[in-house]
């Protein structure tokens, strides 16, 4: 029987690039599992378009991989389509997505085609995904129990808490602002906050001592792809912190997200609200009842140790995986992309040439900006976004190593 191998595509994030950070959890699970892995970022630096094509069909080659799990940041057109699909032939495919409610449109389902699985962190797009003809199933375990943690003797001594920026989504702020101008102690914690920025340890303790944890729903007022929808505005999504707060055993009162549901049961692991006169009065009610808000928060911790720590979910992943693997039968996709991808696709290739010029590799810039001449689309929006993040981000180096220059050369 051919042994199933693994090779995950994807990136560690983070500034210490280690599997062990925050959000790089999932990696060192498929790791534990003898999965192989490959930064697509590094790859790409090396060997720029082509090369970097080349490099990652020779290595499934080379090493018998009959599965391939990619997982990149969904803003990210590294990778021809055309090329994955051409992977295809020989490997089971497999798309890790992430903020599917902002993307789905603009980027998730056209590199589904090449796929032949998509893991999507809500239900709705895996109907959406039915509709194109492409598998999916619902999948959102990215968090150690190890980290993410109860701590049995800490007090409960906060209200109420946030953690997050906020300004970071639509009415976040409003409804914070109305529990406390009517007499709620909420306590918020993060870059825009009275209390700052805080640590990841800080973070797990307060979870911990807060009797209440928020959650909001509402996705961020406009990025870099997303700018001209303002009908996301009205879009909910289902976030990470609810399962945080469950993996450390806190009480999480979420504002409802379609699909919430699925996976958590609302008043047995969970609680939500839907507009800011519900969750004040929540608010007060889960106050005054302690027992059943403990209670709760109890089943929503048994939930989420049971289906999403990471250690324990990969394992079922991939077995889910490999199942669907061996019923395979290859046939061709018929790849479509739309005017808005193309634009996306090839704008992107400003920001790697910027970045390739940066490390003097003038090749690589020029395999970019064939690209570019093939397709002639770009959003000039993005592309001064590219501009001020990837030249003007870095200035204040590069005046400093002048001065330094020019400096040493008046000392002479």
């Amino acid at each position: 029987m051919e042994k199933f191998k693994i090779l995950v595509l994807s990136h560690t994030a983070g500034p210490n690039k280690s599997f062990t950070d925050t959000g790089n959890q999932f990696i060192q699970a498929m790791l534990d599992n003898n999965a192989l892995y490959l930064d697509y970022i590094e790859i790409y630096n090396k060997y720029g378009f082509y090369g970097a094509h080349d490099y990652l069909a020779k290595y499934i080659n080379d090493n018998g991989i009959n599965c391939l799990i990619y997982g990149s940041s969904p803003s990210e057109f590294y990778f021809d389509i055309n090329c994955l699909e051409k992977l295809r032939k020989d490997v089971f495919t497999v798309m890790m997505t992430g903020d599917t409610e902002y993307y789905f449109e603009i980027r998730d389902q056209y590199y589904a085609q090449a796929m032949d699985l998509v893991t999507v962190n809500d239900f709705i797009s895996t109907f959406k995904l039915s509709k194109l003809g492409i598998n999916s199933i619902p999948y959102y375990a990215y968090y150690d129990f190890t980290k993410y943690r109860k701590i049995g003797n800490l007090p409960k001594d906060i209200d109420v808490s946030f953690i997050g920026t906020l300004n970071g989504g639509v009415k976040r702020w409003d409804n914070i602002k109305y529990l406390s101008d009517n007499g709620i102690n909420i306590k918020t914690f993060g870059l825009d906050s009275a209390n700052g920025r805080i640590t990841f340890q800080e973070k797990i303790e307060i979870i911990n001592r807060s009797r209440i944890n928020l959650d909001f729903s509402g996705v961020t007022e406009k990025t870099r792809l997303t700018r001209k929808r303002q009908i996301y505005k009205r879009m909910k999504q289902i976030k990470g912190k609810v399962f945080e707060y469950a993996m450390c055993g806190g009480f999480a009162l979420c504002e409802y997200a379609p699909g919430l549901e699925h996976f958590f049961e609302v008043g047995k692991e969970i609680d939500i609200f839907h507009d800011k006169e519900e969750l004040f009065e929540k608010v007060r009610y889960y106050l005054g009842h302690e027992e059943e808000r403990e209670n709760i928060a109890r089943g929503g911790y048994e939930r989420a140790i049971r289906d999403y720590a990471v250690e324990r979910a990969v394992p079922k992943l991939i077995s889910t995986i490999d199942e669907l693997r061996k019923k395979k039968i290859y046939k061709p996709s018929e790849i479509y992309l739309d005017e808005e991808f193309i634009r996306n696709y090839t704008t992107y290739r400003m920001l790697l040439i910027i970045r390739f010029i940066k490390q003097l590799k003038w090749k690589f810039a020029l395999e970019e900006l064939k690209i570019i001449l093939k397709y002639r689309k770009l959003d000039w929006y993005q592309i001064l976004i590219f501009l001020k993040e990837e030249i003007l981000g870095d200035f204040p180096k590069i005046k400093s190593m002048l001065k330094s220059t020019f400096k040493g050369k008046s000392k002479i």
